[in-house]
């Protein structure tokens, strides 16, 4: 998914300690925006467009790496048969999603793509680029306390005043009203899970949790520089009921860990990240999460995680779009409600026809942009919550809700505190943080209902009960509104 992907980080260098009642907090190099998928960072108060003249910077742009190709059959009856065809041209078969009839593959011959063409069956082929999707992200890392108080007490989460984005979305009221999540499920595609983080064990299903990127695991357990983006938005959707460090929006909903980037370097190719989308809607997901996007330039420009630009033909993105529509289209039908990140880019989308958000500017798909507290104070008894992130990409018609998000122009607990690798907790911000957000009020959503609900009609009702915190439901920066938890579970 990807072009005109320009990163937002923020590097704070501090060294500084925290202390949180009993518990030791430690501050190492801050990189803000977990996940950004975006351009410029940007105050929300200053609506920028994306700049048309991009698109003839440069004319002479290398076409960015990649190992495979994308073979689309016309059907998904006949993948068999063209890989069967491909075979005999010398052409390896790396992977198949037949499903939606993408097979990747494998050639050597430099005009493959001329040649399997000529094949009967084959409606395109595309090179499968492969593209950093996540920044690095060290965090803001915090240890377990060693001692923490029981669930009954008066205190049972060590850091829940911290954990401001549940109090935004009144969650606690849903939970208080008997809905936790039990018997609803969230498919995480990401960049992996820790299964051994004591907040997220109990609700990870390692049976169900795979990897689509060669020679990863789903299961992190050393220290990467992405390791922590997975981690952290798990522990937003369900991070269990355990009277430990934290709780998340479903404490009681079912995990399954889906790999698509690499822990490694951030990035995915685009079969990657469709073979994770079918599978989760093959295995019966009822929520996909999906805190990764890019965005395509209609004229064909990419520019990547680290700012380098590339050129790849115009007609490639339009086959790369449905594609992956293609995948979200078969998820959707077998029932599971998908939820991306609007994106950290900043700017507003609203008459910029010539780019493509995917997954979130895709038909059957919840698109979430981000807020933030106001100078958020733990100990204070209020503050408002709702005020649009400063990165966030906005649109009325890009976002269709908004959630808590967090900012780290103002003070460390603006941010999402959220579980890390290695037993750990972590701050972050960003669009990546906003939708697990909305994907623990569908699984809440969903378990109410006895986990038998469609999307369109969880799609309704998290639109339908959201607060209206701007005008009437029609947003530029908040969609249909802020999600609200209680709401959502008791209207």
């Amino acid at each position: 998914m990807l072009i005109v992907v320009i990163l937002v980080i923020y590097g704070l260098e501090k060294t500084k300690t925290y202390f949180m009642k009993k518990t030791t907090i430690k501050l190492w190099k801050m990189l803000v925006c977990v996940f950004l998928f975006g351009a410029v960072f940007s105050s929300c108060e200053k609506e920028e467009n994306l700049s048309e003249s991009e698109e003839n910077l440069a004319t002479d742009l290398q076409e960015p790496p990649f190992k495979n190709y994308m073979v689309i059959s016309e059907s998904s009856d006949l993948t068999k048969s063209v890989e069967n065809s491909l075979k005999t041209s010398g052409s390896e078969i790396v992977s198949s999603i037949p499903e939606i009839g993408i097979s990747i593959v494998s050639s050597k011959d430099v005009n493959f793509i001329e040649n399997s063409m000529k094949k009967k069956n084959i409606n395109a082929v595309v090179p499968d680029y492969e593209i950093a999707w996540i920044p690095t992200s060290k965090g803001i890392e915090a240890n377990l306390p060693e001692a923490t108080p029981s669930i009954g007490s008066t205190e049972p989460y060590y850091f829940y005043d911290y954990l401001w984005g549940l109090e935004a979305i009144d969650a606690p009221d849903a939970w208080n009203a008997g809905f936790t999540g039990s018997g609803a499920n969230v498919f995480v595609l990401d960049s992996g899970i820790d299964a051994e983080h004591v907040e997220l064990a109990p609700n990870l299903n390692t049976s169900l949790s795979a990897s689509f990127v060669p020679g990863e695991d789903w299961n992190v357990l050393e220290s990467t520089p992405f390791d922590n983006h997975g981690t952290h938005v798990a522990g937003t959707i369900a991070a269990a009921q355990n009277g430990l460090g934290l709780i998340g929006v479903a404490p009681h909903a079912e995990l399954v860990a889906v790999k698509v980037l690499s822990e490694f370097t951030g990035s995915g190719a685009f079969s990657s990240i469709n073979a994770g989308i079918v599978y989760a809607g093959e295995n019966s997901a009822d929520v996909i999460n999906m805190s990764l996007g890019v965005t395509l330039n209609k004229n064909g420009k990419l520019i990547d995680a680290n700012g380098d630009p590339y050129k790849i033909p115009a007609k490639y993105v339009m086959e790369i779009v449905n594609a992956q529509q293609k995948a979200i289209d078969y998820a959707y039908k077998k029932g599971s409600t998908i939820i991306a990140s609007a994106g950290n880019d900043g700017v507003n989308y609203d008459g910029n026809s010539a780019y493509i958000k995917l997954p979130g500017g895709l038909n059957n798909v919840v698109t979430v942009s981000a807020t933030a507290p106001e100078g958020y104070d733990w100990t204070a008894d209020y503050t408002n919550f709702d005020i649009p992130s400063s990165y966030t990409t906005h649109g009325k018609s890009l976002v269709d809700i908004a959630a808590p998000g967090g900012d780290g122009d103002v003070a460390l607990d603006d941010m999402i505190l959220s579980t890390g690798n290695n037993n750990s907790l972590f701050w972050s911000a960003g669009t990546s943080m906003a939708a697990p957000h909305v994907s623990g009020v569908a699984a809440l959503i969903i378990a109410k209902n006895g986990g038998d609900m469609n999307p369109q009609e969880v799609t309704k009702q998290i639109e339908k009960t959201a607060d209206k915190v701007d005008g009437n439901g029609q947003s530029t920066f908040f969609g249909k509104g802020r999600i609200n938890a209680y709401r959502a579970v008791t209207e």
